[in-house]
């Protein structure tokens, strides 16, 4: 029998990493949140929604209600397209609430929320769809409307403001979904000098 080369009887590391507890009230909330959202979006029509926001009356019924409606409504007035992007962002959130609660912090919500902002103003930029009943501001949202067209139309143009909305979109997404947005780019750059090599 050949002599171990350490006296250690462990095969693992002496420090053993702390374990985070899932954060159950922000998994229920966002489980409630996602669920809701996403049934409100799958059954709204534009003719659900009454006053305040429209002159008319409400003619049909969404599946969650009128609050359903409305918070659809509100969302595709400001959002936009992006609004389809609320519902996987909550169940995610769900996620990390739940396996890693040390991953679910301000600066990934506050990314969230700008990739939420960055594809509006990408899609406000499809400039052929016009507002119409399911999209009341365009496909961007009164966001997408405000900092495309009257914020970076101008100054940087069509390809420059898609190229600077495409690359703050593409980040903030992979900020997201990422544990440490740093290795992962690290790994782009080695895996692409692989590849050239």
């Amino acid at each position: 029998m050949s002599k171990s080369e350490t006296s250690n009887p462990n095969s693992g590391p002496s420090f053993q990493a702390p374990r985070y507890r899932p954060n159950w009230l922000a998994a229920l909330g966002c489980f409630f949140a996602g669920a809701y959202l996403t049934v409100a979006l799958f059954s709204y029509e534009a003719a659900q929604v009454g006053s305040p926001f429209r002159a008319t009356g409400a003619t049909a019924k969404n599946m969650m209600g009128w609050i359903g409606a409305d918070t659809v409504w509100v969302l595709l007035y400001a959002l936009g397209a992006s609004t389809w992007l609320v519902p996987f962002l909550l169940i995610w959130l769900l996620y990390l609430a739940v396996r890693s609660s040390k991953h679910l912090t301000t600066g990934r919500m506050i990314a969230m929320i700008v990739a939420c902002v960055s594809l509006s103003a990408l899609a406000a930029m499809l400039e052929s769809f016009k507002p119409g009943d399911y999209f009341p501001n365009g496909p961007g949202g009164l966001v997408g409307v405000m900092l495309y067209r009257r914020l970076l139309a101008d100054a940087l143009g069509a390809f420059g403001s898609g190229l600077l909305l495409g690359t703050v979109y593409c980040f903030a997404l992979l900020f997201i979904f990422t544990k440490d947005i740093g290795a992962e780019v690290e790994k782009i750059v080695m895996n692409f000098g692989a590849w050239r090599a």
